[in-house]
């Protein structure tokens, strides 16, 4: 029997602006739903890499900080600020050094620079003449004064020099000069011209009305002295020997030291990650069996074993963050001595220029070297993040101080002060990273998330398509087999 039949189909194909509204808020709600999700883990990831990092492993790192960075620079030698021991004023480097020649100022006797250049002054009933008074003195009733003192041109960059150079100052009798041994301890290391000035001993006379000293004489000794002094200073090539040897030590240490840190940090947060994943997975389906012994024991051996190939596997990222670390490290150590040359930073302010350093090297690396199949606005997106990191944490670290200091204030926590404080400054400049992130994304200044909006819609719209003709010509094929 034959079956002759006709079928016809009719198709709505029309659809309201309504109906594609909706569909599109759907989707659209699926890609916030997905961003949000990122979100979570996002600040899981910044609250953890904060408290190890910059405020775990960057306490300790910052242990070793010191005021006025880690070279000496005149501008703090000036302030009697030293990055190291050998650097600092004593007197005996100068005065019981041996010059050029093989003298000293003081310690040999009647050899001795001071002593000879004494004898010098002496006229045949063993009396000189005050350079600073105009006077005549007995000569056991005076001593040699350095013009411009040892100190001074230590502060000035005498530091820089090797021992020998330092008593080739002290013993030239260019900026020496007899005076009466009270006018000598007096003026101690003062400057010349401000100690004539002063008052002393809260007297209401001036060292020059007080010592009847002859102004002209000092000032004529003064400049004298300037002039021998600068003949002995650093010459700007000592000063750029100087500065260079110390910038490259001092900076291969800081440098290695934020290298660990960072390296460190990486391999410790992947660790606690895969330890709280692991945990994770295990509530969800490693005991469902229940917790017998055998069973207990060979499943944290597979978990322990998870766990070591995931950290195991960050040995080449580790090694990267290592080389970001040193390069920042050893720039941010250059930074701090260039600005210590103008003024003088805090321990504090050393770990700012650290930390936010390296957070604006990983901006600049994103940008100049973006990842492959990375636009140049999804860069300058993530680099905007970058650098609001880096502020996140410079912010922590002003804080961190204030929150020590509340820790503290409870008797029964300041033994965990450290520990807490770390946790919570770091919890807390985790979440105030997140919510910077959050909102860079939301602002969306070069458009990168209405870019991926829209890619994630048309994406999600061309699966829906090709899902439909595929069941629309299974539907076809269908029909047609069965007549």
């Amino acid at each position: 029997m034959e079956l002759d039949a006709k079928y016809e189909f009719e198709f709505n194909v029309e659809v309201s602006d309504e109906e594609i509204q909706q569909h599109l808020t759907v989707l659209e709600n699926e890609f916030n739903d997905e961003r949000f999700r990122l979100l979570l883990t996002s600040c899981r990831n910044e609250v953890l890499s904060a408290v190890v990092g910059p405020f775990g492993l960057g306490g300790i790192v910052s242990s070793g900080d010191k005021n006025g960075g880690n070279v000496t620079t005149i501008h703090n030698a000036k302030e009697k600020v030293y990055a190291m021991e050998q650097d600092e004023y004593k007197r005996e480097d100068y005065t019981r050094a041996k010059n050029s020649e093989g003298k000293s100022f003081e310690g040999s006797g009647k050899s001795s620079v001071g002593s000879e250049f004494t004898r010098s002054q002496l006229d045949r009933k063993q009396n000189l003449v005050d350079a600073y008074t105009g006077r005549t003195e007995r000569g056991s009733d005076t001593s040699p004064d350095h013009v411009v003192s040892n100190s001074e041109f230590h502060k000035d960059g005498g530091f820089m020099l090797e021992s020998e150079r330092k008593a080739d100052f002290a013993t030239d009798t260019n900026n020496l000069a007899s005076t009466r041994r009270e006018i000598n301890r007096s003026m101690n290391d003062y400057d010349k011209k401000e100690w004539v000035d002063s008052k002393q001993a809260k007297r209401e006379q001036t060292n020059e009305e007080f010592y009847e000293v002859d102004r002209q004489r000092v000032n004529d000794s003064y400049e004298k002295g300037k002039a021998t002094a600068k003949k002995h200073a650093p010459t700007e090539l000592d000063k750029v020997k100087y500065y260079s040897g110390r910038m490259a030590t001092t900076g291969a240490h800081e440098g290695a030291k934020m290298g660990t840190q960072q390296a460190l940090g990486l391999v410790l947060c992947e660790f606690f990650k895969a330890i709280f994943d692991e945990i994770q997975d295990i509530y969800a389906k490693g005991y469902s069996a229940g917790f017998d012994d055998n069973r207990f024991f060979l499943v944290m051996k597979e978990r322990l074993s998870h766990i070591a190939r995931r950290v195991a596997a960050k040995w080449k990222v580790a090694c990267v963050a290592f080389r970001d670390g040193f390069i920042s490290g050893f720039l941010s150590n250059l930074v701090t001595v260039i600005i210590n040359m103008f003024v003088r930073t805090g321990k504090r302010i050393v770990r700012v220029i650290r930390e936010g350093f390296y957070s604006l090297l990983k901006a600049i690396k994103m940008l100049c070297f973006p990842p492959q199949g990375m636009t140049i606005a999804q860069a300058a997106h993530e680099a905007s993040k970058l650098i609001a990191a880096g502020l996140a944490v410079i912010g922590g670290i002003a804080v961190e101080q204030h929150i020590d200091n509340m820790i503290k204030a409870a008797p029964w926590l300041e033994p965990f002060a450290d520990i807490l404080t770390a946790v919570l400054t770091g919890g807390l400049t985790g979440l105030a990273t997140t919510f910077i992130a959050y909102v860079i994304d939301k602002i969306d200044i070069f458009k990168v998330n209405a870019h991926e909006k829209h890619e994630f819609v048309m994406g999600r719209l061309e699966t829906s398509l090709d899902k439909m003709f595929a069941e629309g010509d299974a539907l076809v094929s269908e029909l047609a087999y069965s007549y």
